[in-house]
């Protein structure tokens, strides 16, 4: 290689390096500290072989077959020239392998937190996520103090002394039957702290890492505060969303909060698009949720992750908001007019959409045995709100019909729901945590059958005292219930949710409303079909007891 080749070969280098991705220029800023180093190796021995004349030096080692390899043959087989070229080819193949091999480290951390300051000072958004999105498991890790090198100084260093301290609990005077073992467990104790502080001096020769734990920490902070970095996430780049969403730290849950809120407010976002999209039905009740629907599966595919993060607070507090400004905003008007049309525009409705999320939400903590309720009581707070709205004054609306109004096809949809998580208990094992169904008529707590009773009763009591809500459309929503009621079988585990089902309904979820609510149940039944009513004996037996002076209407 002439010298002329090899100023040829750089102004191809530096032509590429110009071309190629900005990403990838970033990420190569994080191995600048060995890359240097080498390219300052292989060009000075290139300059040396270009003008090896001038700079070349005769072998003095003592060793003849040593130089041999040292000093170029005389016959000129083997040139200056062509060692600058073999130089500049193996520099080539190093360096690309450094690129490819090296995983940046800890002290890559300061190197990633500037150049993610420098891309979101510039709105670079899209740069900015190829970019950090590698790298966020080493952000994490960093930043939890969960590097081997961090484990071990934190050991030695005794830092986490007060989580493995115990609180000492009283015991009765007299109570010694465990004491043999719990002086065994000192003794332990004892040796392995003794231990402890012998080899404490090591902490100052294993690295600490802290200057690295507040870069991650900045970093995280960074992107997870950053309002239109997470604007721009969520209508441009949804994708990533579960990425960021999944780093475990404190920041990730407000971060959660905010992006959940920002998606059901835009009927055109990504969450709209995946729930319209994943209707179908699971093979034990719920839905399957489909790899493409990254949020869904993020959410839900573990349930626990929905319910570390409280996944249900933002979307149920967006509805009811929504519902509850109404008048203000026109969608008072739009719930109160026919609902004709509905079923082409539920897709892109609030209300509706985030109905089907808790639906989904519930249904698969339930499947997955999480052993929580997910606050399906979000659902009759939905009815209470739209009662409030609830209005057939319109002149174009049928009173008569079976849905007269929009509003009145979403409590329906409310009553159908959690009359389906109540009969979803047909689909469980005996040894689910929500299979856990009390005979004595006590409301279990996080058992999501039980709870979506009790909600299914308070939202009964909402439409049965209501003023607003007129007794047909009333009716139509008690002979769901009994519905549900019949659907369930009298015997085993379905049975006794049957029982609980009709304690619930009667005695108005957890409210337990005066005699009034029993003449209007009794009502409702009167109007109901004979068929339906035959059906639910139990139900009306139940009731006659509770109100045993309350006589419906015929």
């Amino acid at each position: 290689m002439t010298l002329d080749g090899f100023l040829s070969f750089l102004a191809l280098f530096i032509a590429f390096y110009a071309i190629v991705s900005p990403v990838t220029r970033l990420r190569a800023q994080l191995h600048l500290a060995i890359q240097i180093p080498l390219a300052l190796l292989a060009v000075s021995l290139v300059l040396y072989f270009e003008f090896f004349s001038l700079l070349g030096q005769p072998c003095r080692l003592p060793n003849a077959g040593a130089c041999a390899w040292l000093v170029f043959p005389q016959d000129g087989s083997f040139t200056p020239p062509q060692a600058a070229f073999l130089v500049v080819f193996v520099w080539m193949i190093l360096a690309w392998c450094l690129n490819v091999l090296l995983k940046p480290g800890p002290r890559s951390v300061v190197t990633i937190g500037k150049i993610v300051q420098t891309l979101l000072y510039e709105h670079r958004f899209a740069e900015l996520l190829d970019f950090v999105r590698p790298h966020l498991g080493l952000i994490e890790t960093v930043a939890e103090r969960r590097l081997r090198r961090q484990k071990v100084h934190d050991w030695v260093a005794d830092t986490d002394w007060l989580r493995r301290q115990r609180i000492r609990t009283f015991k009765p005077v007299g109570s010694e039957e465990d004491e043999p073992g719990q002086q065994r467990a000192g003794y332990g104790k004892r040796i392995y702290e003794g231990f402890r502080r012998r080899i404490r001096w090591v902490k100052h020769i294993v690295p600490a890492s802290h200057k690295a734990q507040v870069g991650a920490e900045n970093i995280a902070r960074i992107l997870l505060r950053s309002e239109e970095f997470r604007k721009f996430l969520v209508t441009m780049r949804p994708d990533a969303l579960p990425d960021l969403m999944a780093i475990k730290l404190q920041l990730r849950f407000d971060f959660s909060d905010k992006v959940l809120r920002d998606l059901i407010a835009d009927s055109g976002s990504r969450l709209y698009q995946e729930i319209e999209h994943n209707q179908n039905l699971a093979a034990k009740g719920g839905y399957a949720i489909p790899e493409e629907n990254v949020l869904l599966q993020f959410l839900f595919g573990d349930a626990e992750v929905a319910h570390k993060l409280g996944a249900w607070k933002p979307i149920g507090d967006a509805v009811i908001n929504t519902i509850r400004t109404g008048a203000n905003s026109g969608y008072s008007a739009y719930l109160n007019d026919r609902a004709e049309n509905f079923d082409d525009e539920r897709w892109r409705d609030m209300t509706f959409v985030g109905i089907r999320y808790f639906d989904i939400m519930v249904n698969e903590a339930m499947r997955q045995g999480v052993p929580y309720h997910m606050w399906l009581f979000y659902l009759p707070l939905f009815i209470t709100e739209m009662e409030e709205i609830y209005d057939t004054s319109g002149q174009n609306v049928d009173t008569i019909a079976e849905f007269p109004t929009r509003n009145a096809r979403l409590m329906y949809e409310i009553f159908d729901v959690l009359g389906n998580w109540v009969r979803n208990i047909r689909h469980l094992d005996r040894a689910s945590p929500h299979a856990a169904i009390s005979n004595v008529g006590e409301f279990s707590s996080s058992v999501i059958p039980a709870d979506a009773a009790v909600a299914l009763g308070n939202a009964m009591v909402t439409v049965a005292f209501s003023e607003r809500i007129g007794d047909t459309f009333a009716g139509y929503l008690h002979d769901c219930v009994l519905s549900d009621i019949s659907s369930l079988s009298r015997e085993g585990l379905e049975g006794r949710m049957r029982a609980m089902l009709i304690r619930a309904i009667v005695a108005g979820g957890n409210r337990h409303p005066r005699a009034r609510y029993g003449e209007r149940l009794k009502a409702f039944v009167a109007m109901s079909d004979h068929v339906l009513r035959g059906s639910v004996t139990d139900y009306t037996d139940a009731l006659e007891t509770a109100f045993p002076e309350s006589r419906g209407r015929g």
